[in-house]
């Protein structure tokens, strides 16, 4: 008699799935092949020469980034406040104590590039302080943009489409609303640009080299990010030999940074410290926060005890993550060793994890990591083996950009602060009066802020 093979449907819907995936995947093949014809060739033409005019001219690079990130301020600059630390810590520190505040450490490390732009600030009537503030972080914001686009970057990343999409997302990032228009937490954006400058192509002039060295010195003593910024040079020294200058400055803040924090600890483990919470810093801070928007991640609710969705989702943030490092240039690799650091530093710091975990709270130390997942996800959109998975990789893109344009003009904030009717009454106060005034922490609980003391 003979055996009847038991697995025989199983093996019959294998192929049947098989072959409708292959021509599905086939199909996926020529949508890429014709695609691009579809496109005029005038359009072409017109973005090369738009790329090349940007990426050869910095200062217009600027202005655009400027005056896309200023678009998703309009509402702070409409009603400029000094938000979290702007008026506490730098420009209160810059009013009462001028130059003397430049040396002054906050949070464990040193903050040069904010009180330098504090001192401008309160160089200018106090009316004018938040908004002197907001605008010189957006430039801060604008600038590294345009260095990313730069000619300088093109052996790092070769195509003008790719830099100016990097360069985007530092403006467009759609869970970034505590990074927008303040001072406080420019030196993130910093980061980025140290790293940019470690890795670029060096200028063709002395002065460029010069500016390379005095634009390091101040990021690097700017954050906590310096000692990871010399151990990226020195492992890389072969790549970097001819960049002396920046190497030994990368070594002195370095050392300086290292001895500061090592002065003044911040470390701590959260009593709430778990696996749980881990995985749900990843999915809403990196997954959902990049790919859906600040306002979707931060209305998902969460489930206190495991959930398998979340795991999954960052599982999968994790594994895009590594995909896009792995043959990824020195720049994104190292920025996502420094997103690496920026998240056990956090985790390390004392803070609660569980609060680290809602959208909102904490999104600056995910920055790197959510650009390099961003990255991963194109590099995997354009090399995956399989059509079908590139074309999914490019759909979750346009998920991603869906969630751009929604959340391009984050929700009005500080409804009850008004900085104008606060310090209306300062000019009439007699020399060594002070007046209080009220500075929001979260722009999204106005119940939430801190009362500093302005002295006349």
């Amino acid at each position: 008699m003979k055996t009847q093979d038991p697995f025989a449907t199983f093996r019959s819907w294998e192929r049947a799935v098989d072959g409708t995936f292959h021509r599905f995947d086939s199909a996926a093949t020529n949508l890429e092949t014709t695609l691009p014809s579809w496109i005029p060739k005038p359009v072409f033409r017109g973005v090369n020469r738009t790329l090349k005019l940007l990426e050869s001219r910095w200062i217009v690079a600027f202005l655009l980034f400027f005056l896309l990130a200023s678009s998703r301020a309009v509402h702070w600059l409409a009603n400029p406040q000094f938000y979290i630390e702007d008026g506490q810590e730098f420009y209160l520190s810059a009013f009462n104590e001028g130059l003397h505040s430049i040396s002054r450490e906050y949070a464990s490390y040193y903050h040069v590039v904010p009180r330098i732009l504090s001192l401008v600030a309160a160089a200018l009537p106090l009316r004018y302080g938040p908004l002197a503030l907001e605008v010189a972080a957006l430039c801060v914001q604008a600038g590294v943009s345009a260095f990313l686009l730069s000619r300088r970057m093109a052996k790092q990343i070769p195509s003008k489409l790719v830099r100016f999409g990097l360069a985007f997302f530092v403006i467009a990032d759609p869970n970034s609303t505590e990074l927008f228009a303040n001072v406080s937490h420019s030196q993130w954006y910093l980061g980025i640009l140290s790293l940019a400058i470690l890795f670029s192509a060096p200028g063709r002039r002395v002065l460029s080299t010069l500016s390379d060295g005095v634009l390091l010195l101040l990021t690097g003593l700017t954050g906590p990010f310096a000692p990871v910024m010399a151990i990226f040079g020195w492992s890389h020294f072969r790549q970097l030999r001819s960049r002396w200058l920046v190497l030994t400055v990368a070594t002195l803040t370095a050392a300086v940074t290292a001895a500061s924090m090592i002065q003044h600890p911040r470390t701590g483990i959260a009593d709430d410290a778990g696996a749980t919470f881990l995985y749900r810093i990843l999915t809403n801070q990196i997954l959902y926060g990049t790919l859906r928007g600040f306002h979707y991640a931060y209305h998902t609710v969460s489930d206190p005890m495991f959930n398998l969705r979340e795991f999954g989702c960052a599982i999968f943030g994790v594994a895009v993550i590594v995909a896009g490092i792995w043959k990824a240039p020195s720049f994104i690799r190292a920025l996502g060793w420094l997103g690496l650091y920026c998240l056990v530093t956090s985790l390390l710091s004392g803070a609660s994890w569980n609060l680290l975990g809602c959208p909102g709270v904490g999104e600056r130390y995910f920055l790197y990591l959510d650009i390099v997942f961003v990255y991963g996800l194109f590099a995997l959109s354009q090399q995956a083996r399989s059509a079908l998975i590139r074309w999914g990789f490019r759909g979750l893109l346009l998920v991603m950009a869906v969630a751009i344009v929604q959340e391009w003009v984050y929700d009005p904030p500080f409804s009850r602060f008004d900085f104008a009717p606060q310090i209306a009454g300062y000019d009439k106060l007699r020399p060594g009066e002070s007046m209080e005034v009220l500075t929001p922490i979260d722009r999204k609980s106005p119940s939430v802020y801190w009362t500093i003391t302005v002295p006349k």
